[in-house]
This record gives C-alpha cells, sequence and structure tokens, in this order.
C-alpha cells in the first residue's frame, strides 16, 4: 500500500505479538502497588454489579484507560474490544459512525434505517448513526455489549451496544484542562471543573473540547500536475450541452494542491446539573452540543477503468463530445489518468460544468441534545428512574464522487433529525429475585434534502427530498433469581412496537428541462416483535463465573434507499437474530491475572443486505440507457459463529499487560429466491462474508510504570491486528489485513497535578482503508477513505483539586 512515506510491508511476526486481547480497565495506584486487579462496576442489567459477575460479554473502559490508550472518540473504541469494528463511514455519508459486532451493524447512512448497534448516552438511545460520532467527553466509563440485547435497553439492539456513562457532578471541586499540540497544525484542549451551586443540594459539572488539525489528504489541480491543455480543448457538445474547457484552478508557481479533505474542526461542550431533592430523590439535568465545520472524508480512487461498458460508452458519447482532446490529440476520457500515485490525494473537482451547480468541500455539523434523569428510592431495595430526553441535529455534505475534474458523479446532502425518548424502569429485589419492568417511547423526524448525479444523461441526475415519521413503543421485563449462593437463572422479554412512515420525492434537474420522477409518494412499514433473554449462571468460587444465555434481537424495516423511480422504493423486512452463548469470568493468581471468554452461535433470518441492479431504460439520445437501482433487500438466512478472549495481567508491580482476541465465522445458509447481491453476484456461502467484519482481530497492550525520583514515567505500546475485511456484500475490493502500532510515553508529577505524554500513533506508517467502494464489475470503479498516516503529538495536562 503506497503512501506519503513510500511502501511498508509489517513483518508476518506482528501478528503473533497481537493475538492477545484486554479487558480495558484501569487499575488504581494503591492496586497496582498491591497488584490486585481493581473491581469494574457496570449497569448492563439495570443495577449496579461487578463485571466478573455480569452474565453478558461485556468490554469496560474506565475514563483513566481511554486517557492511557489516547482514545478520545467513539470511532476509537473498536480497537480494543473483539469481533468489533466501529469506524467513520467516509465520503458521501458524512458524519456518520459504522459499527459492527459480531458481523451485525449498518454501513449506511439513509434515515429508513435504523443501526444494529446503536449509542446510548446517559441511558439516551441515538436514533441515527449519523451525527453519532462523539467526542468521548468528561466520561465515567464505556461499555460495550456484544451480542442482542432486545430485553436490556431502550430500542431493539441486534447486534450490541455501545454506552456512554458521564460522571457526575459531587461538589467535590477540582478539575482538569489539558492541551495537545502535533502533526498536521494540530491543536486540541480539553477541560471540565466541578462546582458547588447550592451546598449539599445542587452541584454542576461543566466540560468542553475543542479539536482542530489540518487535512493530511491533498485534492491536486490535473492540469498542473500534468501540464495545461490537459483537460481539453471543448468539443461541438452533445444533447444541447455545448463544449466545455475546464482548465487550470491554480495561477502559475501557487503549488498543484488546490483543497485538502480529511481535517478535524470540531468543538463540544456540555453541563450536567444534579439536585439532591431529598434523601431518596435525584434529579440529574444534562445539557450537551457539537459544532462540526470540517472538509469532506479522504475519498482515494484506487480504480478507474476506461474500457468498462458503461464508461466506454458515456466517454465515446458524451466525454469526447464535451471536453475535446487532449494535446496529444486523444479524447478526453474519464479513465485511469485521474487515479494519482499515492493514497493520499486525488483530482477531485467541486463545481459542475454542466449545470453550474455547487459542490461544496464540507462536513457540518450541529448536534445537541438535553436530558432530565429523575432517580426515586421508593424503599431500601426498590427504585424508579425516568430518563426523558430531546436531541436534534443536522449535518450537510458535499461530495465530488468520481475523483475527478469531469462531471461524472457528485453528491450534496443536507440531513436533519429530532427526537424525543421517554423511558421509565422500575426495579427491586424480593427476596432472591432481582426484577425490573419498564416501558420505552421513540419519537423522531428525519429528512434528507439534496442531489445527486451519475454519469449524466445517461442514468440519471436527480434532485431529491424524503421524509420519514418514526415511532417506536416497547414495555419489558427482566428478573434474575438467585437459586443459591452459586446458582442464578435470569428470564427476560421485550414486546416491540415499530411503524415508519416516509414520503420521498425525485426529480431530474430543471436545468436541463428535467420532470419529477417520484412525487412525493408514500411508503409506510410497520412491525411488531417479541425478544427474549434467558441465562443460567453459576459461581465455581470467589473468582470464577460460568454462564450461558440465549437471546434474540431485531432491526425494524424501511424503504429501499436511493430509489430512482417509484417502484424501485419497494420497502425490505425487518431482519431478526437468534443467538446462543457461552462463557466464563475468572480471575486467578490472587487477582494478578483476569481472563474472559465467550463461544457463540447466532442465527440470522431475513437479514438485511445491500445489492445493485441497472433497471432497462430507454436508452434514445439524451437518455439514461439504464436506471440504476442501489437496493437493500433481505439475503435470507445466515449462521455466524465466534469465538472472543480477554486478558488483564499484572505479572509484577507496575507491569500491565492487556489483550483481547476475536474471531468469527459466517456462512449464507438460505439465499432465499436467490436474490442478486451486490453487483449482480448471487452469494453462494462459501465465498461472501459480512461487511466490515474480519474474521480476526486482536489487540496486545504493555505498560510499565517506573519512578524516577522526580515523579513516575510510563511507556506504553499497544499493537492492534484486524484481518482481510470486506466493505460490500460480494466481496471485491477488500483491506488486506494490517497491524497498527500506538505508542506513548507519560510523566507525571509526584503530587499527579502536572503530566505530560508524548504519542505517536500508526508507528509503522501503514497505508489503510477505513471502507471502500468497490462497484469493479458494474462501473469499473473502485474509491476508498484512506486512514490516516503517521501521527505524533504531546499533551500537557493540568489536574486541580
Amino acid at each position: 500500500m503506497t503512501n506519503r512515506k513510500g511502501i511498508f510491508r509489517p513483518k508476518h511476526a506482528a501478528l503473533a505479538v497481537a493475538i492477545l486481547a484486554a479487558v480495558p480497565v484501569t487499575v488504581s495506584a494503591q492496586q497496582q502497588e498491591t497488584g490486585v486487579l481493581e473491581e469494574i462496576v457496570v449497569t448492563a442489567q439495570f443495577r449496579e454489579e461487578k463485571l466478573q459477575t455480569t452474565p453478558i460479554a461485556i468490554t469496560a473502559f474506565t475514563a483513566e484507560n481511554l486517557e492511557v490508550r489516547g482514545i478520545n472518540t467513539v470511532t476509537d473504541l473498536d480497537q480494543f474490544v473483539p469481533n468489533t469494528v466501529i469506524q467513520p463511514l467516509g465520503a458521501g455519508w458524512g458524519s456518520t459512525m459504522a459499527a459492527f459486532i459480531r458481523g451485525v451493524g449498518l454501513g449506511d447512512n439513509i434515515l429508513s434505517f435504523e443501526p444494529g448497534v446503536p449509542i446510548y448516552v446517559d441511558d439516551v438511545y441515538m436514533g441515527r448513526p449519523q451525527g453519532a460520532i462523539f467526542d468521548l467527553l468528561d466520561l465515567e466509563r464505556v461499555e460495550v455489549l456484544r451480542g442482542p440485547q432486545g430485553t436490556l435497553f431502550g430500542k431493539n439492539a441486534v447486534g450490541g451496544t455501545v454506552r456512554l456513562i458521564s460522571k457526575k457532578p459531587t461538589g467535590e471541586g477540582g478539575g482538569s484542562f489539558s492541551i495537545t499540540v502535533g502533526s498536521f497544525n494540530r491543536i486540541d484542549a480539553r477541560g471540565s471543573t466541578d462546582v458547588t451551586l447550592v451546598d449539599n443540594k445542587v452541584f454542576a459539572r461543566f466540560s468542553f473540547s475543542s479539536k482542530k488539525a489540518d487535512g493530511f489528504f491533498d485534492v491536486l489541480d490535473y492540469e498542473c500536475v500534468n501540464g495545461p491543455g490537459t483537460l481539453g480543448d471543448g468539443g461541438p457538445g452533445f444533447a444541447g450541452y455545448p463544449g466545455i474547457v475546464l482548465g487550470t484552478q491554480v495561477a502559475p508557481g501557487k503549488g498543484c494542491v488546490v483543497d485538502t479533505l480529511q481535517d478535524e474542526n470540531v468543538q463540544s461542550g456540555r453541563a450536567a446539573f444534579r439536585f439532591l431533592i431529598s434523601d431518596n430523590v435525584e434529579f440529574n439535568l444534562i445539557g450537551d452540543v457539537t459544532n462540526q465545520r470540517q472538509k469532506g472524508p479522504g475519498d482515494k480512487y484506487t480504480i478507474i477503468d476506461g474500457t468498462n461498458g458503461l464508461n466506454a460508452a458515456w466517454n465515446a458519447a458524451f466525454v469526447a463530445n464535451v471536453f475535446g482532446n487532449d494535446p496529444n490529440d486523444e479524447p478526453v476520457a474519464w479513465d485511469s489518468r485521474f487515479v494519482t500515485k499515492d493514497l493520499y490525494s486525488n483530482y477531485s473537482r467541486y463545481d459542475d460544468p454542466l449545470t453550474h451547480r455547487s459542490v461544496p468541500n464540507i462536513n457540518d455539523l450541529n448536534h445537541w441534545g438535553v436530558s432530565g434523569t429523575l432517580e426515586w428510592k421508593l424503599s431500601d431495595t426498590m427504585r424508579l428512574k425516568s430518563v426523558t430526553a430531546y436531541r436534534r441535529w443536522w449535518n450537510n455534505f458535499g461530495r465530488d464522487s468520481d475523483g475527478s475534474p469531469l462531471p461524472n458523479n457528485s453528491t450534496y446532502d443536507e440531513g436533519t433529525h429530532r427526537q424525543a425518548t421517554e423511558e421509565i424502569q422500575l426495579t427491586d429485589t424480593t427476596g432472591g429475585l432481582d426484577w425490573a419492568v419498564g416501558a420505552f417511547y421513540y419519537d423522531a423526524y428525519d429528512t434528507n434534502r439534496g442531489f445527486d448525479f451519475l454519469y449524466p444523461t445517461f442514468i440519471y441526475q436527480h434532485d431529491s427530498f424524503d421524509r420519514q415519521d418514526t415511532k417506536n413503543w416497547a414495555i419489558f421485563a427482566q428478573g434474575t433469581y438467585h437459586m443459591n449462593d452459586k446458582l442464578s437463572l435470569t428470564l427476560g422479554g421485550r414486546y416491540t412496537d415499530d411503524k415508519k412512515d416516509a414520503t420521498v420525492y425525485r426529480a431530474d434537474f430543471p436545468e436541463i428541462g428535467g420532470a419529477v420522477v417520484i412525487n412525493n409518494q408514500f411508503v409506510p412499514t410497520k412491525a411488531t416483535n417479541t425478544d427474549v433473554t434467558a441465562s443460567v449462571d453459576y459461581r465455581w468460587s470467589d473468582t470464577l463465573m460460568t454462564y450461558i444465555k440465549y437471546s434474540t434481537g431485531f432491526k425494524g424495516g424501511g424503504f429501499s434507499p436511493r430509489p430512482a423511480d417509484p417502484v424501485q422504493t419497494e420497502p425490505f423486512k425487518p431482519e431478526k437474530l437468534k443467538t446462543l452463548e457461552v462463557g466464563a469470568k475468572s480471575e486467578l493468581m490472587d487477582r494478578r491475572l483476569r481472563l474472559n471468554g465467550a463461544l457463540f452461535y447466532s442465527r440470522y433470518t431475513n437479514q438485511q443486505t445491500f445489492a445493485q441492479q441497472c433497471d432497462p431504460g430507454t436508452g434514445g439520445p439524451g437518455q439514461p440507457a439504464c436506471i440504476n437501482w442501489f437496493r437493500e433487500v433481505n439475503a435470507g438466512k445466515a449462521r455466524i459463529i465466534g469465538l472472543e478472549g480477554e486478558i488483564l495481567a499484572l505479572p509484577v508491580d507496575g507491569l500491565r499487560i492487556e489483550g483481547s482476541f476475536g474471531y468469527v465465522d459466517y456462512k449464507l445458509t438460505d439465499n432465499e429466491g436467490n436474490v442478486l447481491l451486490f453487483e449482480g453476484n448471487g452469494c453462494d456461502g462459501s465465498r461472501c462474508y459480512p461487511t466490515r467484519t474480519p474474521k480476526f482481530n486482536a489487540a496486545l497492550g504493555l505498560q510499565y510504570e517506573f519512578g524516577t525520583g522526580h515523579g513516575s514515567l510510563t511507556p506504553r505500546l499497544d499493537a492492534q491486528y484486524q484481518s482481510k475485511i470486506y466493505f460490500n456484500t460480494n466481496n471485491t475490493g477488500p483491506q488486506d489485513a494490517y497491524t497498527l502500532l500506538n505508542g506513548r510515553l507519560t510523566w507525571q508529577a509526584p503530587d499527579k497535578k502536572w503530566e505530560v505524554a508524548a504519542y505517536g500513533n500508526n508507528l509503522a506508517d501503514k497505508g489503510y482503508f477505513n471502507g471502500k467502494l468497490s462497484l469493479v464489475g458494474f462501473f469499473g470503479r473502485e474509491q476508498g477513505n484512506p486512514g490516516a498516516p503517521r501521527t505524533w503529538g504531546l499533551t500537557f495536562k493540568r489536574s486541580f483539586e
């Protein structure tokens, strides 16, 4: 893989280093000195429980562990969790997170989809993966739950759940401030403070984050790099379009970089207020806001095949006539001449010379929300909890999707979302029974407005405006009966009613005399579902617990994305997942070694997956040759088998070893109706693999703290390995296996008030892709979103009592 530093091929020995994995928790200073692992408390089952006695495959991060690893956004979490991939979705999808756990997730931002792995912030469900790339701001901990959580959380979580739990105000005062400087002119600042507003009654906590960095991806001017006139001399025109000469975008001597991609400019703030109304009643009011003003993600073309049938026809009939010949008297064509030679550049041009529409290079986001949580202690054991919340965001983003100055494919989108949620939980312990009952309500309104064109005059050029109302409600109950000190039985159930009403509009560009092709078509979808969970756990000793668990989950249906005519609004059905899991949690060597593991078997039905076809068009002069259809279909049945392992060890005082390992084996067992999947390939089960799901992923972290006489010095090295991964359902254009190395060296003053850390990410400067869109068989193109090259930085932190 080529990048700015050349070509790097890591030795296979790096894989051996990375085949272990972490229960990423932090050991306090006292526990490090005594060599005893700390107890981690989680609230995954409505009440506080020790991580090691919770019969769920769950990874917990404390705030200190997030900091020592340099994790500050949601998309960094996947490096340390088995069978989990959480990445930015990339160009063309705005500020959207793609989260997959055990082969289940969502890799799109269309409003008809709901996440397979939802994010919860302080028990508030985030209804869309778009707008969900959160800064990990002032957190107490993060919990990542793997597998269906159908009876545990507000919305139907089919693949797993990521929970962000913020620090509560305590009135104890204190806080911290840090600033980071680094490569690509990075400058970040973070801070928090805790104050008392009314003694013993009202406390507040305020926090903020600002992150700025230049883009590491260059947009080059084609004629500046390749010589004047290489974009043609302007031809006779085509079907009413005049001949066009694009020309250079830069003045002589000004360099060939005309823009950048993949910069960062995000500011976030949070205010939390805690009211102790009485000894038994507490109310927490939280507000947060995120403002993002940055350019689009890096968008690198790796293949443009001018001999592809569609490309050849469009080049011959349209491009050659509109843009004429180059200096060698060869017709201009959309082909491999627009593939740059390095990983971090392209030849994009953010305007449309045909309609003169602007396709701005932006990825802007405003996201804010407020929530109120009432906790009422009704008796010594009974608790009532109510979480009421409102959230809203808008996201505007443009993309030159063809990687060239030619008007082949561009998109511009304006997305909005607003939601109101309410969840009520009543929990109690009666004798040997811990039980919980509750109800959940979700009401959301989404819009997506914009335009896109793909091979103008051949396929389509559309204005679009989609709207959707979503209403979801559920009731649930779960109980754990402790039959004795060792054996416990858990049963739970949830009934969900899910309804979506969408309105879809498409019109050809009026600049070229287009007409309305989908006139506000109404597409309703509705589903009800009952989920169950059942588990048995047995505590063999104080340090060993095993469990067996059965759980189900589902993801609601919607209308097929990106329709180009009324027929293409055809809805898809909900998908369902059933999982049987066997797990063990243990602590050995006088609690110096923690080993956790799980083996699972899942059955998918009506799996939602991406497909593509081209419906025949009229093919006449100036008319589309076909009508492209990017579809979402229910592919049938599949089975998933997997293994997960986690380890945390303190072999000697000061030394920590953390690791994780995940394995997933997937097979499509019944492709009902022989559905044609992406690019018309029928998946036979022996070749195809779920998107964004490596067979293997692993991580290893090593850290050693030692005193210097002037405080402590802690070097740390993290290695993360990921096997081959695919980004579409017919497994073309994979990202091959790779290993990333990150390092950090931290000095802390004796009084722990000052801290300085030097870090380096992707130390080996490995070139890789976070995502790809491979359309080689159909469109003769492949493009991807490169991950960041090697970066470095220094962080200075001051803590206050």
